[in-house]
């Protein structure tokens, strides 16, 4: 308490936070300290965290008094990336602030600050082509269920994915630019020549920094067991925290590049992204879906692995016997799949989705997926 204390005098006294913004009464602290996840921490005190040069002003502090930080953008996370018992840096509901977006390259580029919900961003992507009359339409590569609640923050941070981006189309793998703020205040901007270089050769944290992941990424990279081990783990969904396959696809040579992709996924522990460039990925205006009910898992399971290696669906999710009880409640459901009501264990179903930029490439995928099925004998 008398470091969190020492913490908050400083902070206020420098000027580094407005003193409205520090929030230590049991009330406040108790709602800004819930997050989406069942883990219960109460922190400290809060602060409402409004630009990069307070959030630079304060993490010197924190270091400087042993005082832990943790930052929040909308909190939706289940795993408790969002609470803390010490001090919370909160992003979300001040203002404009971390709100700014700018679209390039009709939209195959966007750059965001982190209060920015991922929802919203889409939106502004499409607001922007039918301004423009653009041919195509895209959108953010991560598709997370709380696209409409998370914010730009979490989605880098936690490496957001969803059930149709998978691995392809998440954050790692459409990232183009970040502008970091690291604990000592240095400040990294991949997007700016001039900041890399700085960053690599002048600042001593960025030099030993850069030195490190080097050395680390030649040593995964000679050793072939281990290489294998990182890339068929990032091959697939469940993978969380730092995105160590950045030693594996990046050249040793150049560590500013394997530091940005690192950042993705640390969850808030490497450094504050104050801003992050996306290539956007196509949003095809023409989709289908459906759901078929198989008797049991393994049957379920053939049909996955055979729509997967035939590649006309864009999203295939798997209910099982649980999620098809819930299902059975909704009247429309039971309406709509045939067998539903009443099913017996071990049944499963799979909700699948096609896409396509055209009605003819739509139903070109359709027909695929319906002859992926039948060669399959599914």
């Amino acid at each position: 308490k008398k470091r969190a204390q020492a913490f908050k005098e400083e902070a206020m006294a420098s000027g580094a936070v407005k003193a409205a913004n520090v929030f230590t009464d049991p009330v406040r602290t108790f709602a800004y300290g819930t997050d989406a996840s069942f883990y219960r921490l109460i922190p400290k005190m809060v602060l409402k965290v409004e630009t990069e040069a307070e959030i630079r002003a304060l993490l010197p502090l924190a270091k400087k008094h042993g005082t832990p930080v943790t930052f929040r953008a909308a909190g939706t996370s289940l795993s408790g990336q969002a609470v803390t018992d010490s001090i919370l840096l909160k992003l979300s509901h001040t203002g404009k602030n971390w709100r700014r977006h700018a679209i390039g390259d009709d939209g195959k580029v966007i750059t965001v600050e982190p209060g920015l919900i991922g929802g919203e961003v889409n939106r502004l992507l499409g607001a922007y082509a039918k301004r423009n009359d653009c041919d195509t339409t895209y959108r953010l590569g991560p598709d997370p269920a709380s696209i409409d609640s998370c914010m730009i923050g979490g989605i880098v941070n936690n490496n957001s994915s969803g059930m149709c981006c998978g691995v392809a189309q998440n954050t790692y793998h459409t990232l183009k630019d970040l502008r970091v703020v690291f604990a000592d205040a240095t400040v990294l901007d991949t997007s700016d020549p001039e900041s890399r270089r700085a960053f690599r050769y002048d600042s001593p944290f960025g030099k030993k920094l850069c030195e490190g992941v080097s050395a680390l990424a030649r040593e995964v990279q000679a050793d072939a067991e281990l290489t294998a081990l990182i890339n068929r783990k990032f091959s697939i969904k469940c993978t969380t925290g730092y995105a160590i396959n950045a030693l594996v696809d990046v050249s040793p040579d150049e560590p500013v590049e394997m530091i940005k992709k690192l950042m993705v996924g640390s969850e808030g522990t490497f450094g504050f992204v104050s801003r992050a460039t996306y290539n956007t990925v196509e949003e095809h205006p023409f989709k289908a879906s459906t759901f078929i009910l198989y008797p049991s898992f393994h049957e379920a399971g053939t049909a996955t692995a055979a729509l997967k290696r035939g590649g006309s669906c864009a999203a295939i999710e798997v209910f099982d016997r649980a999620a098809l009880h819930e299902a059975e409640k909704d009247a429309k459901m039971v309406d709509l799949v045939p067998g539903l009501a009443g099913c017996n264990k071990p049944c499963a179903g799979l909700l699948v989705e096609c896409r396509g930029s055209t009605t003819d490439e739509l139903e070109a995928n359709m027909a695929g997926a319906l002859a992926t099925l039948e060669a399959a004998g599914v």
